[in-house]
């Protein structure tokens, strides 16, 4: 989809602007600017107006040109293309379903600040971050990329670097864009639109900007769509295994089924009574069972396969976008602004049915046991056994994330005289964070439910209502397929929410200019401070506020912060057109930033920029950054969430175990030391190439940390006493719960390459542009309790990344067809790298390259056509099977592959 912005160049000026555009980040960003000279622009890397894109942090830059050649959807179809992007996906999980964010350097998204027009913006969802299906690609202008530390500019989040979303509030005449999408299975449809017009007034001192967007997914689309989903492909742990027998410790094997648990029930007790299962109308039957049987996995048998029907690829998705942008310039040196981004999304998936895992406890005297099930139950002299089951009677989970942004903002800026220049800014925002579960299992009534004997009337009833005759509790019969009635149904499932509003105030002031002269040129200067408010309401449904759903409880909690701060930066010219250097420029920043929660601290940050020449251009920074914690870190309430697979490395068993996650009030900032430094190169013997490569050196102490399940559980067993405190065991040995619950690790590092490159020049008729932008992390290693884990080159897990990534571009433009070839590159790696050589049997996968080809047609100057298809090749992604019930997907493990296959796209752009 094109931006607004392309339509500000005015109609007839298309084809001749497209045949423009490069397909580079930082180093035609260079080129761009140098074209304009004396015209200042700012950078996202710096609050000082230059006169090019030469800073000493790089910059990578996708322009409106760019976005409409790549005709996305949404912001994350982006994610590919950018190699310092990890692409965050939220698939399968209850909660913040669907939300994607940008996450530089696979550090965390809360690590990367997202601006909008270079103001801060504040999380949709104080769980979820800031989730890119709220922003329209149609109303997108430019977008610049950070990769680097810059606390000092922007202040707390800046970490791992910035992301700055231009909108277009200048566009003058009108514009409208469809576009529909299908896969070549003939799903994954999507359909998107916009409009947009500006105009100006009051004899042009004025300006009105109005646009709007639609995009629609209608369907879920799950994991059983695909060939190579189909196949049940789990990872489980290898019953055989043992230290000294040379077999593998776990296994990702295809036709992998539940051992535990059935629709219509299943006996897991040890004994006479073990793997008698109950079907239709209670028949009862021997249950078979496969091989390398665990507690809830196992390969072949009888038993239900979860991934292909219930393992989601995509969740549904609407958004509906308004933007709307008012100016006026009251004199030449004094102008002022209001604009309101408005975006509401809702996506939508589901996971399993509510299950027990062998957990149903049945006694001698059960109003609905068999007979024969309890004759047998006395001559073995059993008081109890235990019963595993779906429960498809309740319905499957189906969980809705409904996210409401309202951003306004509105400024003034001028100029003082002198070179001087200021702006001021007030930004509020209102967010609604919407999650609904449906049928979800109020655990505490169907505990009772299942507790049943026979009343004095004859008939079955609840134990509990023995005790309390008026508690309403339906008792159930859980032997045998849809044997739970309607009427038990409604007593212990239900919709459960969670609803929170969160609020920022900001107000910052800007003031640029240079206040005196050196023998090398103006001291360049920015200075400012800035004031933020914002505030957490969560509340929920009186069962969540309690923890008592099966899953997607949150009990409430109210949380807020004020942030004071103050910022200087200087841009100081050492040499101007002396020998060795066409210009040298040294650029300090410093800010001090009071939090109500954590105190003050201060950042800075230098840098170096050395021109030799025209062809030769070295950068360099050193930085001091930092983040506060979250409202949501520090305060969210304690949260047991049921029901997580996961492997206890110890026994080598499949277990099914709460997870315990919540605020820490506790929390410090964290602090990072940041190192950047490269070369740009323009060789005048090769016109038309230019190329760039930037080393980046990163490290995280005190850093805050939320891992998932089973890596608290795997740094547990690699030795770590800090994790080994988050799990919890039964007097069996048996984890039960773990704690991931945010806390403050020792030390995060990172380490590695950014490269670019492009070369323009004619053919034929024509131009043509080659461009690649790729990133090597030779190093991603966590530091705590002196154990260390390096996720460079690791697939799986919360920090993991390849070591290579890359996107390289071939566009050729000749009259009114533009053709555009994109090849992406992720690497291979490891599914763990702290496995050793029998820990998995597949723990090496090779690198996937996807090409993405797209055409667009000028019909006339106003009317333009264009197709795309993606993953032309149709890849497969490697299959990195998980051990969750929740989702036991074969491909979401990792967020790097493609998982829909080829995809299709026509569109069309009109202009007025």
């Amino acid at each position: 989809m094109a931006s607004v912005g392309l339509l500000a160049m005015g109609s007839g000026a298309l084809a001749a602007e497209v045949q423009a555009a490069p397909d580079v980040g930082a180093v035609a960003a260079d080129t761009a600017a140098d074209k304009v000279p004396g015209q200042d622009i700012v950078v996202t890397g710096s609050r000082i107006a230059r006169s090019t894109f030469d800073t000493p942090m790089p910059v990578t830059s996708l322009d409106e040109k760019q976005l409409q050649a790549k005709a996305p959807t949404s912001v994350v179809d982006l994610l590919r293309d950018m190699p310092a992007l990890r692409p965050n996906r939220n698939n399968g999980s209850a909660t913040d379903v669907g939300a994607s964010t940008f996450n530089i350097r696979s550090l965390g998204a809360t690590r990367t600040l997202v601006l909008i027009d270079g103001q801060r913006t504040m999380n949709s969802s104080p769980t979820g971050g800031f989730d890119l299906n709220l922003l329209p690609p149609a109303l997108i202008k430019r977008l610049e990329i950070v990769t680097g530390g810059a606390s000092s500019v922007y202040g707390s989040d800046a970490v791992t670097g910035v992301v700055n979303v231009f909108l277009d509030g200048k566009l003058k005449g009108g514009k409208a864009d469809a576009q529909y999408g299908i896969s070549g299975e003939g799903d994954a449809r999507t359909f998107s639109a916009s409009l947009a017009y500006g105009t100006g007034f009051a004899e042009d001192r004025g300006h009105i900007v109005a646009a709007v967007s639609y995009f629609n997914r209608p369907d879920i689309l799950y994991q059983g769509a695909r060939d190579w989903g189909s196949n049940g492909l789990t990872l489980i742990p290898n019953q055989s295994y043992t230290t000294s027998n040379g077999q593998f410790r776990q296994l990702i094997v295809p036709d992998v089924r539940l051992s535990s648990m059935t629709y219509g029930g299943v006996i897991t007790s040890s004994g006479a009574l073990k793997n008698i299962q109950f079907g239709v109308n209670g028949a009862q039957s021997q249950f078979v069972q496969g091989t390398n049987v665990s507690s809830i996995w196992m390969q072949g048998g009888e038993g239900l396969m979860l991934q292909p029907n219930f393992a989601v690829l995509t969740p549904s998705s609407k958004r509906y976008n308004g933007y709307a942008r008012a100016s006026y310039d009251f004199s030449p040196s004094l102008t002022g602004h209001v604009d309101v981004l408005f975006a509401r999304s809702e996506q939508r998936q589901t996971n399993n049915y509510n299950y027990n895992n062998g957990d149903i406890t049945i006694k001698a005297d059960n109003a609905f046991l068999p007979a024969n099930i309890r004759a047998l139950m006395l001559a073995n002299s059993m008081a109890s056994f235990t019963l595993g089951r779906l429960n498809p009677e309740l319905g499957l989970n189906d969980n809705t994330t409904k996210n409401t942004y309202i951003r306004t903002s509105s400024g003034l800026n001028g100029e003082i005289g002198g070179g001087w220049s200021w702006d001021a800014n007030f930004n509020y925002t209102h967010a609604v964070y919407d999650n609904q579960s449906l049928h979800n299992r109020n655990n505490a009534r169907w505990t009772q439910a299942l507790d049943t004997v026979i009343g004095t009337n004859g008939q079955p009833i609840c134990r509990s209502t023995l005790a309390d005759p008026t508690n309403g509790c339906v008792p159930v019969n859980p032997f045998g397929v849809n044997t739970v009635s309607a009427q038990a149904v409604d007593w212990v499932t239900g919709t459960s929410w969670i609803r929170a509003y969160s609020n920022q105030v900001d107000v910052n002031l800007n003031i640029k200019g240079s206040p005196l002269s050196t023998w090398a040129g103006e001291v360049q200067t920015a200075f400012g401070a800035e004031y933020r408010r914002e505030t957490v309401d969560l509340k929920s449904d009186p069962v969540s506020a309690i923890n008592g759903w099966r899953q997607a409880s949150s009990a409430p909690y109210q949380g807020a912060v004020n942030v004071k701060e103050t910022y200087l930066e200087v841009g100081v010219p050492l040499a101007k057109d002396v020998p060795f250097a066409r210009d040298l420029q040294l650029d300090l920043a410093g800010r001090y930033v009071d939090y109500s929660t954590s105190g003050g601290t201060g950042v800075w940050k230098v840098g170096l920029n050395w021109n030799v020449n025209d062809q030769i251009r070295f950068r360099g920074t050193y930085s001091r950054d930092f983040r506060a914690p979250t409202i949501n870190e520090l305060f969210a309430a304690a949260t047991v969430r049921q029901g997580n697979g996961v492997i206890d490395r110890t026994t080598n068993q499949s277990v099914v175990v709460a997870t315990l996650s919540g605020g820490n009030a506790a929390l410090k900032p964290e602090s990072a030391h940041t190192l950047t430094f490269g070369v740009v190169l323009r060789p005048d013997f090769l016109r038309g190439f230019q190329f760039s490569v930037d080393a980046f050196d990163i490290n995280l102490t005190g850093a805050i940390t939320a891992l998932i399940a089973q890596e608290v559980i795997d740094r547990c067993f690699a030795g770590s006493a800090v994790f080994c405190a988050g799990v919890q065991r039964n007097s069996a040995g048996t984890i039960t719960q773990v704690q991931v619950t945010t806390f403050n690790a020792q030390q995060l590092k990172t380490r590695g390459l950014d490269i670019e490159a492009s070369y323009r020049t004619a053919l034929g008729d024509g131009d043509l542009t080659l461009s690649t932008v790729a990133t090597y992390v030779d190093r991603l290693t966590t530091i705590s309790n002196g154990v260390v884990t390096d996720t460079a080159g690791q697939l799986t897990g919360t920090n993991a990344t390849p070591k290579w990534r890359a996107a390289t571009t071939v566009s050729y433009h000749q009259g009114p067809v533009l053709l555009r070839l994109l090849g992406n590159f992720v690497g291979g790696g490891k599914y763990d790298n702290s496995y050793g050589p029998l820990d998995l049997d597949k723990n090496s996968y090779a690198g996937r390259y996807y090409l993405d080809l797209s055409a667009t047609i000028d019909i006339t100057p106003k009317l333009q056509l264009f197709a795309k298809v993606e993953n032309l090749t149709n890849v497969a992604p490697p299959l990195l099977a998980e051990s969750t019930i929740v989702r036991a997907g074969a491909a979401n493990a990792s967020g790097f592959y493609d998982t829909i296959g080829r995809n299709f796209g026509v569109g069309i752009r009109a202009r007025w």
